[in-house]
């Protein structure tokens, strides 16, 4: 059978995981959005917000798939995944996609800085929650080793 009839276990870090990556997207949009556009001029960090604002997108989506999935190594998968993406979120701004000169504009003081702190807190939720999901798997599977039975 395809369908795992499994309940939802919902966790402290599932949570988290959601509020963190939702938190940047508001944030991101409306907190700590790049410099505006103007008539004559777009400037380079408005195209590093707006990848930022579809890499919280995917963020969003993922962390709210995580909390619906009831498996945990599919947990634990989309966990790494999503640091990973996380920690490419972590350097678009000023790294992969170059922002102003100027450190008094809104891109370098608040974009930057919001990112590189929510990302951050975001891979180590991420992180932490796949350790938890992998010593709970490993546990599973040292207790399963003598029946035969295999995950």
């Amino acid at each position: 059978m395809l369908v795992n009839k499994r309940k939802i276990k919902l966790s402290v870090t599932d949570i988290l995981l959601l509020i963190c990556s939702g938190l940047y997207l508001f944030g991101i949009r409306n907190l700590f959005p790049v410099c505006s556009v103007t008539e004559d001029k777009i400037m380079s960090c408005h195209w590093a917000g707006e990848v930022l604002s579809a890499v919280s997108v995917l963020l969003l989506v993922l962390s709210a798939v995580h909390v619906l999935i009831p498996d945990e190594r599919l947990k634990a998968g989309m966990d790494i995944s999503m640091a990973g993406i996380a920690v490419i979120a972590a350097l678009i701004p000023g790294n992969i996609i170059s922002l102003c000169k100027s450190s008094e504009m809104p891109c370098r003081n608040g974009t930057s800085l919001w990112t590189v702190v929510l990302m951050v807190s975001f891979i180590i939720i991420a992180a932490a929650d796949a350790f938890i999901y992998l010593q709970y798997l490993s546990g599973l599977k040292h207790k399963r080793k003598g029946t035969g039975d295999s995950l």
